[in-house]
């Protein structure tokens, strides 16, 4: 299905457990970004799930959008320029996606905002260091794979990563020293440019896979929650 201004607005839209305005877009087949310029930057939350999607990116400047939910995808490349147009992302969620190597997180290191991060179940984290590379390149992390990224992981991998000098190891080297398959994608929308949103709404019964999918969603919503929760408390005790 294509992700159309008639999508969009048709699509669930209300505020969630967290008090975001969140828009439901999961479980449609999507297989491009786009047409996002239509949602008028009126969320913090923005659910993607459960779709076909292969690159995340071609997104309008998203200037509110704080969290991107992507889980269960076939996302295998990320914009070179994506944080340019998501200046405030905070939490992105690509569990079970097809992203390979190290390099192709290499957008991500722009996010100056990003601390909640989940790759879980893509081919990049049973490379050797994986969580000590995404610790060490994406400074602004606080919780990876729902796990709080702790000092001790830090020190270690800026030893692995970082030679005394500031330089690159030889190992960071050889890890960026791969080709990047992330493409550029032409954004090709602003919030409300040039987009009608005058069709109504059109109500659609769930299925039970649909309600399932929805029910595993918020359990993944919750546990990030948790996760949140767990950190501030920690640097509130510190």
């Amino acid at each position: 299905m294509k992700l159309t201004a008639d999508l969009i607005a048709s699509s669930p839209s209300y505020i969630n457990a967290i008090k975001d305005r969140e828009l439901d877009l999961s479980s449609n087949n999507i297989a491009v970004i786009e047409n996002l310029g239509a949602t008028r930057d009126l969320n913090d939350s923005l659910n993607l799930c459960h779709n076909n999607i292969r690159v995340l990116g071609n997104f309008p400047t998203l200037d509110r959008l704080q969290c991107l939910y992507l889980a269960d995808n076939r996302i295998a490349a990320i914009e070179r320029d994506l944080a340019q147009f998501l200046p405030r992302l905070r939490t992105l969620v690509l569990t079970n996606n097809d992203i390979g190597d190290l390099v192709d997180l290499e957008p991500l290191k722009e996010f100056g905002e990003l601390e909640i991060l989940s790759l879980v179940n893509n081919p990049v984290m049973s490379k050797k260091d994986a969580r000590l590379w995404c610790v060490w390149r994406l400074a602004s992390l606080r919780v990876l794979d729902f796990e709080r990224v702790k000092q001790g992981e830090r020190d270690e991998a800026k030893r692995l990563f970082e030679a005394k000098d500031g330089a690159l190891t030889d190992l960071a080297k050889s890890i960026l020293d791969v080709k990047s398959s992330a493409p550029s994608v032409a954004n090709t929308f602003e919030p409300g440019e040039g987009l009608d949103l005058g069709s109504g709404a059109v109500a659609k019964e769930m299925t039970a896979e649909e309600i399932q999918k929805e029910q595993s969603i918020s359990e993944l919503k919750a546990k990030i929650r948790d996760e949140m929760a767990q950190v501030e408390a920690m640097e509130e005790y510190i």
